[in-house]
Formats: structure tokens, sequence, C-alpha cells
């Protein structure tokens, strides 16, 4: 009889098969690797660019308000003050042109709540030649006020109408005058500038 005694102290263990999986998940692992770096290095030279660009766009925004500042100062220095003056006139000459009061009252009383009535209206032109309106009603509560605001809002000529200030006063009963006045502000647009151009007029 012929036996097989193994008299090795440790586990027979393939040696050929470990080192060739080691092998994979190495190169598994570097590849990885290799891939996260190239991407962190992409994002890098992009966060890179992406500062250069903003720094350059922050340059051209300082420019730009720097040379606004000094055309100001030449418009409001006292050697052309004559000038800005003229130009200030010709301008808001040149907008009444385009404000009628008539339409103005007439856009105003058709959209009035009931037991609300038209105190004044001051027009005002800012710098960028927007009119600006400052409209004092009489009311007897804050809603009709809000309702007036409402409408405005609803309407075409007004925008960013709000109630700037509420003026309370004594009512006279037999008269029927409201107890309360609200000033509300709001920007005007003519409808000769709410109308399209006809190719006439281009």
């Amino acid at each position: 009889m012929r036996l097989n005694i193994n008299l090795a102290s440790r586990k027979y263990e393939d040696v050929r098969q470990f080192f060739l999986r080691w092998s994979v998940a190495v190169g598994v692992l570097a590849a990885s690797a290799v891939l996260l770096a190239a991407l962190a290095g992409w994002s890098y030279n992009r966060s890179i660019r992406s500062g250069h660009h903003i720094k350059e766009l922050q340059q051209q925004v300082a420019g730009l308000e720097k040379e606004r500042q000094r055309l100001i100062d030449i418009e409001n220095s006292p050697a052309n003050r004559d000038a800005t003056d003229q130009k200030r006139f010709w301008n808001y000459q040149l907008a009444k042109r385009k404000f009628s009061w008539t339409q103005l009252l007439n856009d105003l009383q058709r959209i009035m709540p009931s037991k609300a009535s038209l105190v004044s209206v001051q027009p005002e032109l800012t710098n960028d030649r927007r009119l600006m309106l400052k409209v004092l009603i009489g009311a007897d509560n804050r809603d009709d006020a809000r309702e007036l605001v409402q409408r405005m809002e609803a309407s075409k000529g007004f925008h960013g109408t709000f109630i700037a200030n509420e003026l309370a006063q004594g009512k006279d009963v037999r008269a029927g005058t409201p107890s309360v006045r609200f000033e509300i502000d709001a920007e005007y647009i003519p409808p000769k500038l709410l109308q399209p151009r006809t190719k006439e007029g281009i």
C-alpha cells in the first residue's frame, strides 16, 4: 500500500492566481487615480480661467464706473453748468410734449373708486427721463386708496404704484368731504409712448 502524506506546515495557496488578481486590482486603482487627477487638474484650470475672467469683468465694470463718474463731474462742473441746465431744460420740454394733462386726468378719473376723489397731481421728470407722479386723493378709508393702487397697477399707463403717505383731516359732514388724504406715487407712461410705431414712423 502507498500513502501520500503532505508534510507542509502551511496551507497550499495558488500564488499565480493571487498575483493576477492583485495586478488587476492595482491597475484599476491606478487608472482611477489617473482619472481623478486629470479631473482635478481640469477643474483647477477651469477655476483659474473663471477667476481671471471674473477679474477682467470687474476691472471693466470699475473702468466704466470711473468713466461715468468722470462724465458726471464734467457735466456738473461750474464751467459747464449753463450747458447742463440748458440740456435738462430742453429734455424736460421734449418730455412735456409727450405729456397731456387732459389724458392723465381722464386716465385717473376713469379708474378712480366711487368713494375717492382726486385732489391734486404733481408730475416730476427724473434724470433718466421717467415721468413720476405724486397723486393726492381724498377717501373715507385706506381701502379706497388700496383699490386705486390696484387699478393703477392693472392699467397700462401706471407702474410701480404705492401709497407713500397718509394724511388725516377733519371731516365736514354737511359737505361730505373725505376724512383722509393719501399720497400715491407712481410712474406714468403717456399713451403716445405705449402705442407701437408704425412703418411710416420708423
